[in-house]
């Protein structure tokens, strides 16, 4: 039985199922810790994202903010809620006037009352003018009574005439639209594995945890995500250095969000964003100003393709198409997707899916000509584990293998260099897994590996300034991680952040 002392592990499994889609698995873990804990803000703060209904995730949300009352994510969640709430009260409250009784039934009752009442004073007005006019004219022809008797006849078929164009009305009914599936692009086979090889090390300057100068004389802007983590979600805020201008920070917006890529003009970022409410990542583009917010899902939500959990985005060339990842009704792995966000010509889907199996497809990213994908491909159904990274071609799906020393070496955050020829990424050996190094490679999957830079500590997210020269990245000599930037030409290494707080670059803009 589960007690105090296990609710660190809990938890942990718990995030673990939350991120990865098992919901009902996730849920259980969380209330397993909040009953062991009552007081436990995260394991609430968690369970509501998780959860049913929209009661269930008040509840939990109350409860959040009961135990900490200055948790600003639980505000927010609760007030996007409570908005989500009232407007389901308000379309209740329009389509049910009375409780129990729906607009469409009280407006048939209502126009046949309407109706009725009208019958019984036209009859009535016409016994009072009978009355009346047989007291003021005793001697009245019967052809006046009958004109009388024609008009009211008249004025009765009137009203029942309305009456049923208004029920008539009333019972026009809606057509549902039905969405046109997109096909699925058929990929390529995988060729044969090719033999593993083996990383030589190199001369690279060994870190310090003591700070190191700031660049100086860099250009253009750096896409970067950081800050402190208060959900424990990964999301961070999402901002840039202008390294024209003393490497000044600017934040982008106020969501959190992590895997951020650059227009090739600059002027605007994408990334993946932490939705408070949906408790989930949706994809987000905006311009550097702050302006201009826009949903991905604006474009692939009428598809027909049903996309879950879409991440890690990478603008294509000319910001046109949109490369992520993401989660189908079908499969439970993620797989690779392009999305055109400009003018699509009649009879050419919007959406198209270049991967379809059982394999777990990761940070995808555009060649300079956005004609291929580079993305790691992790496929642990087998007998011997593979993660490597894979070529695919965007117009056909096909695809082959860049990397293939199986789980020897395990690849990650890959980027192309200028040219469309090599591909750097992060690497970390099988038997030191948390201590990437970064190295580049041919696009083709031929050559051997050159390491580009080496340190005791781990580097991740590399990214090659667009003149080829700078590599930065994040490093940790510090535990957290900072923002380093490595001058190809003299050597020379330098430290873009300092604080105790993580800082990821994501992408780098020159002119």
């Amino acid at each position: 039985m589960a007690t105090k002392n296990d609710i660190p592990e809990l938890l942990r499994k718990g995030i673990e199922a939350a991120r990865e889609g098992k919901k009902a698995e996730a849920r259980a873990l969380f209330e397993q810790v909040t009953e062991l804990d009552e007081n436990n803000e995260k394991g609430w703060f968690w369970l509501a994202s998780v959860v049913d209904t929209d009661e269930e995730r008040r509840i939990c949300l109350s409860n959040v903010l009961h135990i900490n009352p200055s948790n600003e994510k639980a505000q927010r969640a609760m007030a996007a809620l409570e908005e989500k709430l009232k407007s389901k009260r308000r379309q209740q409250q329009e389509d049910e006037v009375i409780a129990g009784v729906p607009r469409r039934q009280f407006n048939l009752i209502l126009g046949g009352g309407i109706l009725l009442v009208l019958i019984i004073l036209i009859v009535g007005v016409v016994v009072i003018i009978g009355n009346n006019n047989r007291i003021a004219a005793e001697n009245a022809s019967a052809t006046e009574i009958a004109f009388a008797a024609t008009g009211t006849s008249e004025a009765v078929l009137a009203a029942q005439a309305a009456a049923t164009e208004a029920a008539i009305a009333l019972a026009a009914t809606q057509t549902a639209l039905v969405p046109t599936p997109i096909p699925i692009t058929p990929t390529a086979n995988i060729p044969t594995l090719p033999p593993a090889w083996t990383p030589t090390p190199s001369n690279t300057p060994v870190t310090t945890p003591t700070s190191l100068p700031p660049p100086l004389g860099l250009t253009g802007r750096l896409a970067v995500w950081g800050g402190r983590d208060e959900l424990n979600t990964g999301y961070l805020a999402v901002g840039y250095y202008n390294l024209d201008f003393g490497n000044q920070y600017t934040r982008i917006g106020g969501e959190l969000g992590q895997y951020v890529s650059m227009t090739t003009n600059g002027q605007r970022i994408l990334y993946e964003r932490y939705d408070d409410l949906l408790f989930s990542s949706v994809i987000e583009a905006i311009n550097l100003n702050g302006t201009e917010q826009q949903n991905l899902a604006e474009f692939y939500g009428g598809s027909g393709t049903t996309i879950i959990q879409p991440k890690q985005p990478n603008f294509g060339a000319f910001g046109q198409r949109i490369a992520f990842v993401a989660k189908t009704s079908t499969r439970n792995t993620f797989q690779v997707f392009v999305v055109e966000i400009g003018d699509v010509p009649e009879g050419v889907a919007r959406v198209k899916q270049l991967t379809d199996d059982d394999i777990d497809y990761s940070f995808p990213t555009f060649s300079p000509d956005g004609t291929h994908i580079a993305a790691v491909r992790t496929d642990l159904n087998t007998a011997i584990p593979s993660i490597d990274l894979v070529n695919i071609d965007v117009a056909t799906g096909g695809k082959f293998l860049i990397s293939s020393d199986f789980d020897a070496t395990v690849e990650t955050h890959p980027r192309w260099t200028r040219d469309g020829r090599q591909i750097i990424y992060a690497a970390a050996t099988a038997n030191d897994p948390n201590n990437h190094d970064i190295f580049l490679r041919n696009a083709d999957g031929g050559g051997t590996p050159l390491p580009l830079y080496r340190s005791p500590h781990d580097e991740q997210f590399p990214i090659m300034s667009p003149d080829q020269r700078y590599i930065a990245f994040a490093a940790n000599p510090a535990d957290n991680y900072d923002i380093f930037v490595f001058d190809q030409t003299t050597q020379a290494l330098f430290q873009l952040t300092s604080d105790p707080a993580n800082d990821y670059p994501g992408d780098w803009w020159q002119p």
